[in-house]
């Protein structure tokens, strides 16, 4: 699909008309160990590349390409990944007061976009029973329950949106479908953060994308499951009402230096998917079919409702944790996404090679398991005695983890990966939440002065 997609056509014609750069960047397309002639592509907005937030050119091009791909109303690109989606989503909807009923399984990204924007957040536990190994997913009922309780309460016009994380980083994916329902019974719209499932509009069977099931915006990271460098995203956008203002949204947290590189990467994964990507991603999740029965039959406890292109092994319940299970993931040559005592995540995508699976299947097959006591990754209920944002921005001071007891958070306490939260801004710590911190490695914590 040599130049028939917009960027590159664009990037190419600038090329061929070989310019003085008197302009950004720096290095003026100069080759530049160890980038190679990838450097030429490096280009800012001159006449003939578009700029990406007043798009009129070549980027308007490649946004109505992706709007026709993913069937949406507008789908507008980011180069900031669905940070910068989360963030404008949260500003589309944002009002004086407001409040987001959202699931506890949240990014931290989406934490400090409401800390900024003054929205407070309604949390939503994900469901838990006693054979849960990993996180869980956001119930409807849960949300049901949540936004009639805001009616009873005369606080539902506060409500500014339901938003829920779908897949999340294990894969789990809630039902979107009937959430959307729920929230719009309520005059409520649904944002959902899909960073991690850009791929699933273009799978046969179910429709599983937000943007298929009723979500009024929902972001999809690229990078993480097609052909696109770190850092493109897409948001995509179901409802009238927001289409004029997708774009100011972005640019009250977006760069006004976006990069071309990954600009130009995300007109590579159009393409892909104009071309054969869609048979190429469902040859990979029929792949991860087999090996997620290969690993049940070896005794794992698969996640259910998960994304169909991600294996995820839960390693609560069984003999291994993560010391033992790193150097069988290495003795076979393979680098996880992300292991703890809690489970292993392995990403698949269509560019994975031959022998990636064959080293998968080989790793599997040594991976018996014999089942034990376990106890369930921990969510702990929060005591919020703080606003979001005056916690955030109070005077702060940084103490040992130790010496937090009864302390309230002056800011969001993650491990990254997976990026969830174990302490919001404005709840108290206490002796469980601070052995919780301690174990995922961190060792101190700003609290509120």
């Amino acid at each position: 699909m040599k130049d028939k997609t917009p960027l590159k056509k664009a990037l190419n014609s600038y090329l061929a008309a070989d310019w003085s750069r008197l302009h950004m960047p720096g290095h003026k397309g100069a080759s530049i160990a160890p980038f190679g002639d990838l450097t030429a592509y490096d280009l800012t907005e001159v006449e003939g590349t578009d700029s990406l937030f007043e798009a009129d050119g070549a980027l308007k091009e490649l946004e109505e390409l992706f709007t026709k791909l993913y069937g949406t109303k507008g789908t507008v690109m980011s180069a900031g990944g669905s940070t910068l989606c989360i963030q404008a989503m949260f500003r589309l909807v944002a009002k004086k007061g407001g409040k987001i009923i959202a699931g506890r399984n949240i990014h931290a990204a989406a934490v400090n976009a409401m800390a900024l924007l003054g929205l407070e957040p309604v949390w939503v536990y994900p469901h838990r029973d006693e054979q849960e190994r990993l996180i869980g997913r956001i119930e409807l009922e849960n949300i049901r329950k949540t936004l009639e309780q805001e009616e009873q309460n005369g606080t539902l016009d506060a409500v500014c949106a339901v938003y829920v994380t779908s897949p999340d980083y294990f894969g789990v994916m809630s039902d979107i479908e009937a959430i959307a329902k729920v929230a719009h019974e309520k005059g409520v719209p649904l944002l959902v953060d899909n960073a991690h499932g850009a791929h699933l509009r273009f799978l046969q069977g179910e429709k599983l994308h937000p943007m298929q099931l009723g979500a009024d915006l929902c972001c999809d990271s690229l990078h993480k499951t097609l052909p696109s460098l770190t850092g493109a995203a897409l948001l995509h956008c179901a409802k009238e009402c927001y289409l004029p203002h997708l774009k100011s949204a972005m640019t009250v947290f977006g760069s006004t230096s976006p990069n071309y590189l990954i600009m130009l990467s995300m007109d590579s994964a159009a393409g892909f998917l104009l071309e054969d990507g869609a048979a190429r991603l469902q040859q990979t999740t029929e792949k991860c079919a087999q090996l997620k029965e290969l690993a049940a039959q070896h005794g794992f406890v698969l996640p259910q409702h998960c994304d169909p292109m991600r294996l995820t092994l839960p390693l609560a319940g069984t003999q291994w944790n993560a010391e033992q299970f790193r150097p069988l993931l290495r003795k076979h040559h393979i680098m996880e996404e992300y292991l703890s005592d809690s489970g292993c995540v392995l990403l698949l995508s269509p560019f994975n090679r031959p022998k990636d699976f064959e080293r998968l299947e080989r790793f599997l097959q040594e991976c018996e398991v014999k089942k034990t006591v376990f106890s369930a990754f921990p969510i702990l209920p929060s005591e919020k005695v703080m606003g979001l944002r005056e916690a955030f921005l109070s005077p702060k001071t940084t103490v040992p983890i130790e010496k937090a007891e009864g302390r309230i958070a002056a800011q969001v306490r993650i491990t990254c990966p997976p990026g969830i939260p174990l302490i919001m801004p404005g709840e108290r710590l206490h002796k469980s939440s601070i052995k919780i911190l301690k174990n995922s490695g961190i060792s101190v914590i700003d609290v509120v002065n």
